[in-house]
């Protein structure tokens, strides 16, 4: 046998059916792929394809030849993001698989295309490049003869890209684990799209082929494969940008929005600073310490670890508060366990108008501000950037010179103050106006957001806000997840055995909860709806009183979970019939797209980031009409086909999200910022 060696999507099956047609050999396939099966007798075969690495094949042995067939990496790469939205994982977002393939991260995607490349050509018998066998096919195949006796060929019964796309190929069409012909037409249709050459230049966005180049440039070069023309050179810094970010959101106890946003942008981050070590060098300031951030991440871990050995910090929620802070917290328990409760009450009111609160905030700025003035001049001097994701935490780095960037996530605090306390208002609008003093370029998570910000604020420049959305970790969420330990779920969190619709959120007024209940009540009014539950998940806020009469004869089919671990929520919400997210108001709204990411539709609120976000996946509701929030709680209640339809959609939708794409989308936005400061410094004054 011969191997006949290729990076996915390099001509490898057309190779094959060229044998087969014109000299009439057979041929297998060699993988460790678990979604098809592998011929037992493979081995037996005159030649054996594979996409593997040298090091992972069976047999092993240098007597045995290898051909390789390479082509354009750009090229194959198109061609397999396609591939994967096509076929392996349909409703796959086309431009985050060509992302994913271009870093191949972890060695997925067969090693990556550029040390797949390297490895074989090193080793190969022949090589064999794709843009000479389209070319010219058997004269190609001829060159087989070196490694393999081959018989005449029969030029009349050469095959086209045509002829395999529209008709029965023998390789390429699964004719060996598929028995229905429609199937296999329509795989064979899908598997040969184009067969030619430069066919990336149509659909590889320039930024993308930028990043192709940084990272398999040297490979392509050393096989005479050129730049697209018109690309600007790339032009790699002397050293690494430095960029410090904020990370002080991630030390919260509990999990929100915001804080789900840091964490998943620092572990993608990462993942680019280790593609791309000569270029990208990420700290992050938490509180008084600044550490790198493979080491700030590695903390986080083991916390994670730990929490999940002992009591959750959301259990004790002190984790993370200053000592002068826990000493308060004791206090007020202390004083609300002694004190009468008109006493308590009178004491609470007096505490909340007079200025303890900002008093308390002031001193835990200062201190901060004391911690980190030590770092200050490393500041200065080693950081090209500053990324604040929250506006709120401007004051850690105010006193820092340095251009920056800010994560917008919503415009609450000036479009619904009620909604808010007078402090998070006050200093949330303090951020917004560190960052117009700055001219600090902001990244808003929606376009919603973004027009908010640029309504509301009208003094900031519109190329200087910038979309980069959010999204659902498909690591975490995934559909089907968690049906093994959902009685285990359902213990823990004292859940019925019923179906039910689920909320998740912190516990205040935006969220809406007291319309979503009034709603569900309304729909209990019948008795065929009384099978179902609403459970709500979420520690509490502020500004929210009881939400259930409890005297209410229906109130137990409402389920308070409290603050629901991690690895509990993707259980949740994949067995939920729906996820109601009725806010008044989202800048994104992540719980609606993790939900998606399950495979859970989601009744949302027809406002602000939500339609943007759920797309199709879920049933719009007016979040002040009690009325038509039970009416969409009904129908996607009763309506199997609709909720099928609906789950569907959501998933897809949910598919073109990337943490990965949010990352490299902020990565531009951070070259694209260090690079306008460096220009303005370059000018003469």
């Amino acid at each position: 046998m011969i191997w006949l060696a290729s990076f996915p999507r390099s001509g490898n099956t057309f190779f094959r059916n060229v044998l087969f047609e014109v000299y009439g050999i057979a041929s297998s396939t060699f993988h460790r792929e678990s979604n098809y099966p592998l011929e037992e007798n493979y081995f037996t075969y005159p030649v054996v394809k594979t996409h593997l690495l040298p090091g992972q094949l069976a047999p092993e042995g240098p007597d045995i030849r290898k051909v390789y067939l390479v082509r354009d990496g750009r090229d194959a790469l198109v061609s397999l993001a396609h591939h994967r939205k096509d076929i392996i994982e349909p409703g796959t977002d086309f431009h985050i698989n060509l992302l994913e393939a271009i870093l191949a991260m972890e060695g997925s995607f067969f090693g990556g295309w550029s040390e797949n490349v390297r490895q074989w050509v090193d080793i190969a018998d022949i090589v064999i490049r794709f843009e000479d066998l389209i070319r010219d096919p058997i004269g190609e195949v001829e060159k087989l003869r070196a490694v393999m006796d081959l018989p005449e060929p029969n030029p009349e019964k050469l095959p086209s890209f045509q002829n395999l796309k529209f008709g029965k190929p023998k390789y390429g069409s699964g004719q060996h684990f598929l028995d229905d012909q429609a199937q296999m037409e329509d795989l064979a249709r899908k598997n040969f799209r184009r067969g030619k050459a430069g066919g990336w230049k149509d659909e590889m966005p320039p930024e993308y082929e930028a990043l192709f180049w940084e990272l398999h440039g040297e490979v392509m070069e050393s096989l005479g494969y050129q730049r697209g023309p018109g690309a600007r050179p790339i032009a790699k810094p002397k050293q690494p940008y430095r960029i410090l970010i904020e990370g002080s959101k991630v030390n919260d106890p509990t999990m929100d929005g915001v804080k789900r946003y840091n964490e998943e942008l620092l572990f993608s981050l990462l993942a680019f600073q280790k593609k791309q070590a000569e270029k990208w060098r990420f700290d992050v300031l938490s509180h008084r310490d600044i550490l790198p951030l493979s080491d700030f991440l590695d903390i986080l871990l083991e916390r994670r670890a730990r929490q999940q050995e002992t009591v959750p910090a959301a259990a004790t929620g002190d984790s993370g508060l200053l000592e002068y802070e826990k000493g308060l917290l004791a206090f007020k328990s202390g004083m609300k366990r002694m004190l009468p409760g008109p006493a308590y009450r009178l004491a609470s009111g007096v505490y909340r108008a007079l200025p303890f609160r900002k008093a308390l905030r002031w001193v835990r700025q200062w201190k901060h501000y004391n911690e980190l003035r030590q770092h200050l001049s490393k500041v200065r001097n080693e950081y090209q950037l500053i990324h604040v994701p929250l506006p709120q935490n401007y004051f850690y780095v105010r006193q820092i010179d340095r251009p920056f960037v800010f994560t917008v996530h919503d415009l609450t605090h000036r479009l619904f103050p009620e909604f808010h306390t007078k402090d998070n208002v006050e200093l949330a609008e303090k951020g917004m106006q560190f960052i117009m003093q700055r001219r600090a370029l902001a990244i808003a998570v929606s376009e919603a957001t973004r027009k908010d910000l640029l309504r509301e604020y009208p003094m900031v420049a519109e190329d200087r806000v910038h979309t980069i959305y959010e999204a659902a970790n498909r690591d975490s969420f995934q559909a089907f997840a968690g049906h093994g330990p959902l009685e285990q779920v359902r213990s823990k969190y004292q859940l019925p055995e019923n179906p039910y619709l689920l909320c998740l959120s912190t516990l205040e007024p935006r969220k809406n909860l007291q319309n979503t209940i009034d709603a569900f009540l309304r729909l209990l009014e019948k008795p065929s709806n009384r099978d179902y539950y609403l459970v709500i998940c979420g520690r509490k806020g502020w500004k929210l009183g009881e939400l259930v009469d409890k005297n209410h004869p229906l109130a137990s089919h409402i389920v308070f979970t409290g603050y629901v671990e991690e690895a509990d929520l993707p259980v949740l919400y994949a067995h939920a019939v729906a996820v109601c997210y009725i806010a008044h108001y989202e800048g994104f709204g992540l719980p609606p797209l993790e939900a998606m990411q399950c495979g859970t539709p989601v009744i949302y609120g027809d406002n602000s980031a939500m339609p943007e976000v759920v797309g199709r996946g879920g049933l719009p509701a007016c979040s002040t009409d009690v009325g038509d929030i039970a009416a969409k709680m009904e129908t996607i209640l009763h309506d199997k086909e609709l909720r099928r339809e609906l789950a569907e959609a959501a998933l897809n939708r949910a598919r073109q999200f990337s943490w990965l794409k949010t990352a490299f989308e902020t990565l531009q936005l951070y070259e694209k910022a260090i690079l306008h400061e460096n220009s303005d410094h370059s000018r003469p004054h």
